[in-house]
């Protein structure tokens, strides 16, 4: 039986079938260059700054996040964007453990990011139809820890780059250089 695999097996070495072999590979190949996600814990802020029920706006890694402390105490880490259209949450307010837009006042679980309640209900009228122009999305929310007198949230320390590699760099992009740098 075994010689009979083997010859089996000897009878698919042709050329087409290497080409195959190295396309399958080739699709299983990483992209060059890719930038792979790097999770650790950061420093936002010490925990001594941090009152009960407040919004405190801070950037990790390259990005906005917002620090929710409930009146408990609690304190939770999510993006300090809404999805709907990017307004600032640090200027919403928390009520019943959830962060709620300013502008559109839609409301999301600070555990979870789970929208809850209405999409945009607000202001009548104008918010719903807003709200129709993107689909309803989750907040997304960080894990958090207090470390001695020190808030860390644990975040991709690479999204930033890979979020401004997905653009064009060229003679004029959009940092000015053809290099990506900064004047």
């Amino acid at each position: 039986m075994f010689c009979a695999l083997l010859l089996a097996s000897s009878a698919f070495n042709g050329p087409a079938v290497s080409r195959v072999a190295r396309s399958q590979s080739a699709v299983a190949m990483k992209e060059p260059g890719a930038i792979v996600v790097k999770n650790s814990w950061v420093k936002v802020c010490d925990a001594s700054s941090l009152k009960p029920n407040t919004l405190n706006p801070t950037f990790a890694a390259g990005q906005d996040i917002l620090i929710a402390v409930e009146k408990s105490g609690t304190v939770y880490a999510t993006a300090n964007v809404c999805p709907h259209i990017g307004t600032p949450l640090d200027q919403g307010k928390i009520k019943d453990g959830c962060v709620v837009c300013p502008l559109h006042g839609t409301a999301f679980d600070l555990g979870t990011g789970k929208l809850t309640g209405a999409w945009c209900p607000s202001p009548p009228i104008i918010g719903p139809l807003t709200g129709a122009l993107k689909a309803p999305r989750d907040l997304p929310v960080f894990p958090v820890r207090q470390r001695g007198g020190s808030i860390e949230v644990f975040v991709d320390l690479n999204a930033r780059a890979r979020f401004d590699s997905g653009f064009w760099k060229g003679i004029l992009d959009a940092q000015g250089k053809a290099d990506g740098g900064y004047y």
